[in-house]
């Protein structure tokens, strides 16, 4: 019977005091990433020198910020311009306030000194005469008064219809004068023509500016119709001297 030994492999034991280093190489991913570092920080510089803002120097900056010290100042000036408007606004809305309450209340007062005026002249209207013969709207009074020795001419006529309608009538009022001269020449001064408008009553006056001289002695009123050519009604009215 034959043994076979089989021989045991030598088992690789650093010596404790070797002193020789096996050489190390750099990673290939490193040197990559290196490389990778140097041409992205290059693109950068090259964009920003390229395409990208200028630098400053210190001339322009200084100057920048002196306009731009310029700038807030022309600023708070219109701020406080904007502010002064605004405080002279309030005050003049705080005065009209004031000055529309003041004509509110008078305008309340005048209503309530109006409103039995208004009543006392319907009852005075109520005993106004009306002459239907004359037509459906009339001249009920009226005033004349004139100085002796002619000129202005002042006067209050009363047209009147004999109740309240439903629409208001609507036409003119033509006066002329009828007069006579220091000379002793008879004449026949005409006005213009007066818009009327009103439902039961109308109070009409005014001056006539007539010229010197020339005394009135009766004055003829007519109404006409709106379209002017119609005539309503016509009266001869008397003139009172002064």
């Amino acid at each position: 019977m034959v043994i076979r030994v089989q021989a045991k492999r030598a088992v690789f034991k650093p010596a404790p005091y070797d002193t020789r280093r096996r050489p190390r190489r750099i990673p290939s991913w490193l040197i990559i990433l290196l490389l990778g570092v140097l041409l992205g920080g290059g693109g950068v510089l090259f964009l920003q020198a390229s395409y990208g803002a200028k630098r400053l120097t210190s001339e322009q900056a200084q100057q920048l910020l002196d306009e731009l010290k310029l700038v807030s100042a022309e600023r708070q000036a219109l701020q406080t311009q904007v502010d002064n408007h605004a405080r002279s606004l309030e005050g003049e809305r705080e005065l009209n306030a004031g000055i529309i309450k003041n004509l509110r209340e008078e305008l309340s007062t005048a209503q309530a000194i109006i409103a039995p005026m208004r009543e006392q002249l319907n009852l005075i209207v109520q005993t106004l005469p009306f002459d239907p013969r004359f037509g459906v709207v009339g001249v009920s009074t009226s005033t004349f008064t004139q100085a002796k020795q002619g000129g202005q001419l002042s006067y209050l006529i009363w047209l009147l219809r004999a109740k309240p309608e439903k629409q208001d009538f609507t036409g003119w009022l033509e006066l002329s004068y009828e007069g006579r001269w220091p000379t002793g020449r008879v004449e026949t001064i005409p006005s213009p023509r007066i818009a009327v408008q009103f439902n039961h009553y109308l109070p009409v006056s005014g001056v006539a500016n007539l010229p010197e001289g020339f005394v009135v002695q009766r004055v003829n009123a007519k109404i006409l119709a709106q379209d002017g050519k119609r005539q309503i009604t016509w009266r001869v009215l008397p003139v009172q001297a002064q």
